[in-house]
């Protein structure tokens, strides 16, 4: 009699369904608690907005697109300036002579506030601090000069291995001609590979990683971007971009990219990219903050 009521075919059957339910319930949940589905749920279907986040082998993309850099591209000056000092073993307190003619006045530059009398002698240290720290066009220029020009820059970016990163213009060339601006871009992507393949790859001796770490730190400008979303005791390694009004009254980006070491010692890289907005830095910078908020939060179970 109790095998009329056994049907092992029938329980394998119900097993096999149970199972499938509870992978679907499962993923569903894994999803909802996703860093991709809260980044998208705050983004929404604002394709203007480009996020992308590495850590470990997880990398998370919104909205995969290329985005104007702006002085995000600086940070490729920097590594392409420390690399040619070490294959040509200058220091970095080596001094350079900078003549007026190399000097644009009508552009961002806080050199010109310390030096105001040509020519001037300068480290290339210094120019560093002053490209990345305060963001100084006239810094930037001269160190891209000094390694060989923009041509160059882009073949040493190609060489890294990626292709995708376009840097075709200077800071005078944009600053002259703002449609320019969008020339220089890439995808946010390729720009966090790129910060994670130089922090964690010997291609830079550490002595030249410990100063652009040092370096980056420091930055000045973006304060309340990426670094407002994190907690005062956090450490972000960043490079800012800030974009001019175009002629249809948006404005051209607002970015920010860097790196973060979390508590329990693991990195993960970020960066946000914004085109094409609305004229408003407070909420082109309120949405990068809320943005690094949630990865940080998110990485550090802090919800």
């Amino acid at each position: 009699m109790i095998e009329k009521f056994i049907n092992p075919r029938k329980n394998i059957a119900y097993i096999f369904i149970l199972g499938i339910i509870l992978l679907f319930i499962f993923n569903i949940i894994s999803y909802y608690n996703s860093l991709e589905f809260k980044l998208a749920a705050f983004i929404g279907d604002n394709t203007n907005i480009g996020v992308s986040v590495i850590k470990d082998n997880e990398i998370v993309t919104i909205n995969n697109e290329k985005y104007p850099l702006m002085s995000v591209f600086k940070y490729f000056v920097a590594i392409k300036v420390l690399k040619q000092l070490e294959d040509q073993q200058i220091p970095l307190s080596e001094k350079i002579t900078i003549k007026e003619n190399l000097i644009d006045k009508n552009t961002h530059s806080p050199l010109l506030k310390k030096y105001s009398n040509f020519p001037i002698e300068i480290t290339i240290a210094e120019l560093l601090r002053y490209m990345i720290i305060k963001s100084d066009n006239n810094a930037c220029d001269i160190l891209i000069e000094y390694t060989g020009g923009i041509e160059s820059l882009q073949e040493f970016v190609y060489d890294l291995g990626f292709n995708n990163i376009e840097i075709l213009v200077n800071e005078k060339t944009m600053n002259k001609d703002i449609s320019k601006q969008y020339l220089n871009k890439a995808y946010p992507i390729d720009v966090v590979k790129a910060m994670k393949f130089i922090k964690e790859s010997s291609f830079l001796s550490d002595t030249s990683k410990d100063f652009l770490d040092k370096t980056l730190a420091q930055t000045e400008t973006g304060k309340d971007k990426l670094k407002k979303g994190l907690p005062s005791n956090i450490t972000l390694y960043h490079k800012t971009g800030s974009g001019s009004i175009n002629s249809k009254g948006l404005k051209i980006a607002d970015n920010d990219a860097g790196y973060i070491v979390l508590p329990n010692g693991k990195i993960y890289y970020i960066a946000v990219f914004i085109k094409d907005s609305k004229p408003d830095d407070n909420i082109n910078a309120g949405t990068i903050s809320t943005i690094s908020e949630i990865v940080y939060k998110h990485y550090t179970n802090d919800n």
